[in-house]
């Protein structure tokens, strides 16, 4: 299981994103680089795209559970190759598992397959910050 870490930040959404981002790859401790994935930012969103050729959405799971993003990926080997016989076999079909620290909290995820390769948007809850007059005395 690979697991990236979000750090928060108190200012704006845009400031949060960017502060996550510049923070998850120097920490990111990788054990393996299955599935291939892209993580960057636009509009104040966090998005993930993941290569899951061969993959459907039937096969794959992403739960959010104690600010941890985890997605899930799980393929039979026994249904996949039955009755073939490879004579060369580059394509990865392995399950794989990742998971995501989240340091904020999280309005909704949206997710979709698009030609192999599964888009993720993570959409952060914006706080309203209240400004006060502070009376001198």
């Amino acid at each position: 299981m690979r697991n990236i870490h979000f750090y928060p930040s108190h200012a704006d959404m845009e400031s949060v994103v960017n502060d996550f981002f510049g923070q998850v790859f120097s920490n990111a401790k990788t054990i393996s680089k299955y599935p291939l994935t892209d993580v960057y930012i636009k509009d104040g969103l966090a998005y993930l795209e993941i290569a899951v050729a061969g993959f459907s959405k039937n096969e794959i799971n992403i739960t959010i559970s104690n600010d941890s993003l985890r997605i899930t990926g799980s393929k039979s080997d026994e249904l996949v190759d039955a009755g073939r016989e490879y004579v060369k076999k580059d394509i990865a079909k392995r399950n794989f598992d990742v998971s995501y620290s989240l340091m904020f909290q999280v309005d909704h995820i949206d997710a979709e397959i698009v030609d192999g390769i599964l888009k993720i948007v993570v959409v952060p809850v914006i706080e309203k910050t209240e400004i006060k007059q502070i009376e001198i005395k």
